[in-house]
This record gives structure tokens, sequence and C-alpha cells, in this order.
């Protein structure tokens, strides 16, 4: 049996809603709204160049990682360069953002490079394009801990055909996916 790898935009989901990314990436639904057509119109202006170069640094757009540990494969928004340092950059529809989903993923984008380049990151950061900020994300063992249980659960959940439960119904008021999900309450 071919092992199951599990996309990185997907840990996102599942830490939004479980029942999401089962609707999204298992059962394939999708629905466009304003957030996800201005998601993807961003990062194609973020994505429109291979590598930049800026003020003692390079960035290099659209890096795609694995990690056959984790089972984890993705593309990362930018990686950079910087006084022999080497993190990820996730960008981000809004102005900021405490969610956690946010700062997962992008702890899971650090250890497929790490795997894949033989380093430790200590940090990474999420850039929101509305507001042209970034924060630093510090790669702590419990955030480590918290992104490898929640791929595993995840993981778990694809390979025993299980269908998960909803998040809060307070997360669905923006879901793009409503109509599908919930259809009775539009």
């Amino acid at each position: 049996m071919e092992e199951i790898y599990f996309p990185l935009s997907a840990l996102n989901t599942y830490i939004y809603c479980p029942y999401r990314m089962y609707l999204v990436y298992i059962c394939g639904e999708w629905e466009e709204n304003y957030h996800t057509t201005k998601g993807t119109l961003d990062h194609e202006l973020v994505h429109s160049e291979i590598s930049r170069y800026r003020e003692g640094y390079k960035q290099t757009t659209q890096v795609y990682v694995k990690s056959d540990k984790y089972r984890l494969v993705g593309k990362i928004d930018v990686v950079e360069e910087r006084n022999d340092e080497i993190y990820p950059v996730e960008f981000k529809k809004g102005n900021s953002s405490e969610w956690v989903n946010n700062k997962l993923q992008l702890c899971a984008q650090a250890i497929c490079l790490e795997e894949q380049l033989g380093i430790e990151i200590e940090r990474g950061y999420l850039w929101f394009l509305d507001s042209y900020r970034r924060k630093e994300v510090e790669f702590t063992k419990k955030l480590r801990a918290e992104t490898i249980n929640n791929t595993q659960e995840a993981l778990a959940i694809i390979e025993e055909g299980r269908v998960p439960k909803r998040a809060s119904i307070n997360r669905c008021k923006g879901c793009s996916i409503r109509g599908i999900c919930l259809p009775d309450l539009n």
C-alpha cells in the first residue's frame, strides 16, 4: 500500500475545521468567496518571481518540500536566506492574526525544510498582505509537538476513512464551503 502524504495547506484547514478539511481534501468540494479569491490573487503576486534579492537577503518563492518522517508535502510561499539563516515565510490575507492554524502550518513547513536540508530552523514569519506586517513565530518544542500531533490525527482520519466532526459553528460564518457543509443555514 502506498503511503499517504498530507498537504501542508490541508493541515491549516484541518486545524481550522476538521470537517472542512474532509470536504475539501477528501471529497473535493469547493466554492469560491471573497476571501478565497483574494487569497489566490494575493499569492499569484507573491509567486510572480522565482527569486528576489533584497538588501542583505534572498527570497525564493514556491519552494516544494516534503517530510518522509511525518508524511507532509507542500509548498512554502517564500524561503528566505539572511545572515546564514534559512526560514519559511507564509503569506496570509488580512492585517494580522493569532490563528494557531497559521502558526502550525508555518511550523510544518519548517519541519519539512529541516528534514530536507539537515538543519535546525528556530523561527519563521507570517506576512500579512493587507497590513504589510510580518510576525515572527518561534518554533518551540510545544509548537512542534502540536504540529506533529495534528498531522498524525489528520492522517489517521484519512487512512481510517473516518468523517470528522465540524469545528465550532462560530467558524462557519466566513467559510467558503458553508453552503455545502450547512446548506440549511444559507
